[in-house]
């Protein structure tokens, strides 16, 4: 739709619903944001005029400058009609409804609901919402109604995020933030009125700014399933799409009805669609996180399930053992001629306690040179599809470098690496030496196995239609 690209990048923006005796009220929130935080020129509007932080307040849309690109209306339900009218005769062609009052509340809400879309598509506007927060892009734009000291926003970056409940949305930026993971954009959809999921879809699949599209759903209405999978096969060719379903259970199911009134599906068949078509289905947060972060670097692809582990810590290994085969991954021991090769290339004082039957002890008197050495030697057997590394910073022998010393000798090789490094402030500059160098690191060794899962999940589908 030609309306999100102004709508995600507008250069003048009006508010419709601030108070002039209430500044919490959710449109002096967003006009504040809006006009001081995002440096837009913003026009405020009520009804009964005054002035708002010192800026004279409209009387309507109508009576605001022309010059308006983005409308952001947060009115009792009964008045975003005539509210949008006015936008519509005003030829402002973005517009996001956060008023609620819609479908979610019956069936008097739901009229109300359709007759903004009609009024939407007959004056061409591209319309999100309504009962929703609004959009946020990092450094351009921030529609959402929570004041900023309550919620963090994440870094500029490539993973665009698109949320049928803003409540989860709020979340994950809070968790992007916390990880230092970048957006490129987040979306809150609301009811989806007009614009929905696989608008935005179709939209951030065509950015190139953009690494990795999420998204959160409750459902679609009839036949918007289908389209939704069949633009996702267009896109995945060339980036990933993950997915979180909610509503899949009978009980959550039910929930949806009174959130967003949408329609949802059981688990069983949106999965067996979502991967006909080549769609990640995440099946938790925690899978949300992981392959959210592993795709913003662009891994490498991953022609098998087969994964050769590096660690300084046999229970560490024993765990990442158990974690691969519940996600159908192997770790195959390698043969007496590979171990020996290994082992020949460790510091022989250590050659004798290392193990490097797969997954790979190399004690906690390695280094990172053993670690470099090993891993460059693992890389190299056709017995193996991709690398773990687990990095316990514990050990004496390991530097602050290791990050970048390593991640350089997985550039040298086609396997795709991931990593897992303790998620803590002194450890920061080992994280930072993988990142930097395009190896993604979890900060569990569940999440380092789930980003392998994910990369495999891919690869395989691009190999069935034969893109790899």
């Amino acid at each position: 739709m030609t309306g999100l690209k102004t709508m995600l990048n507008p250069k003048v923006t009006a508010v419709v619903g601030v108070s002039t005796s209430n500044p919490f009220n959710p449109g002096n929130v967003i006009f504040r944001k809006l006009a001081f935080e995002n440096g837009l020129p913003t026009y405020p509007v009520n009804p009964k005029g005054g002035t708002v932080e010192g800026v004279p307040v409209h009387k309507s849309i109508t009576a605001a400058p022309d010059d308006i690109e983005l409308a952001v209306i947060s009115v009792p339900a009964r008045f975003v009609p005539s509210v949008l009218t006015e936008c519509g005769e005003k030829k402002i062609r973005s517009v996001i409804v956060v008023s609620g009052g819609f479908s979610e509340v019956g069936d008097a809400g739901a009229s109300l609901q359709s007759e903004i879309a009609t009024i939407a598509n007959k004056y061409n506007i591209t319309l999100v919402g309504p009962n929703c927060i609004g959009v946020f892009v990092p450094d351009v734009l921030d529609t959402f109604f929570l004041p900023s000291e309550r919620v963090a926003r994440p870094r500029k970056g490539n993973v665009a995020i698109i949320s049928q409940s803003g409540g989860w949305l709020i979340e994950r930026l809070e968790e992007f933030a916390a990880r230092d993971v970048g957006i490129s954009a987040a979306i809150s959809i609301g009811n989806a009125a007009q614009t929905n999921v696989t608008d935005f879809v179709k939209h951030f699949g065509q950015d190139d700014r953009v690494n990795v599209i999420l998204a959160y759903v409750e459902g679609f209405g009839e036949g918007l399933g289908r389209d939704f999978v069949e633009a996702c096969k267009k896109i995945v060719p060339t980036k990933p799409v993950v997915v979180l379903k909610g509503g899949e259970s009978e009980a959550g199911h039910r929930a949806t009805q009174s959130h967003t009134s949408s329609l949802a599906g059981d688990y069983a068949i949106s999965n067996a669609a979502f991967n006909q078509y080549g769609v990640i289905h995440a099946t938790d947060e925690d899978e949300v996180m992981a392959y959210a972060k592993v795709f913003s670097f662009k891994p490498k692809f991953m022609l098998g399930s087969r994964v050769g582990t590096l660690s300084v810590s046999g229970g560490h290994g024993v765990i990442a053992s158990d974690e691969a085969s519940y996600y159908g991954l192997t770790m195959p021991p390698f043969s007496k001629e590979q171990q020996a090769a290994m082992r020949e290339v460790m510091t022989p004082a250590y050659q004798g306690i290392a193990s490097f039957r797969n997954p790979c002890d190399l004690t906690g008197s390695a280094s990172d040179i053993d670690y470099e050495q090993v891993l460059e030697k693992m890389l190299e057997f056709d017995t193996i599809d991709a690398a773990l590394l687990l990095l316990l910073p514990y050990a004496p022998g390991i530097s602050l470098q290791i990050g970048a010393r390593v991640a350089n000798v997985a550039k040298r090789h086609k396997k795709t690496v991931v990593a897992y490094v303790p998620n803590l402030n002194k450890y920061e500059v080992i994280i930072r030496g993988f990142e930097l160098n395009g190896i993604a690191v979890g900060d569990t060794i569940e999440e380092a196995v789930q980003m392998l899962n994910g990369i495999r999940k891919r690869s395989k589908y691009l190999q069935d239609i034969g893109k790899i």
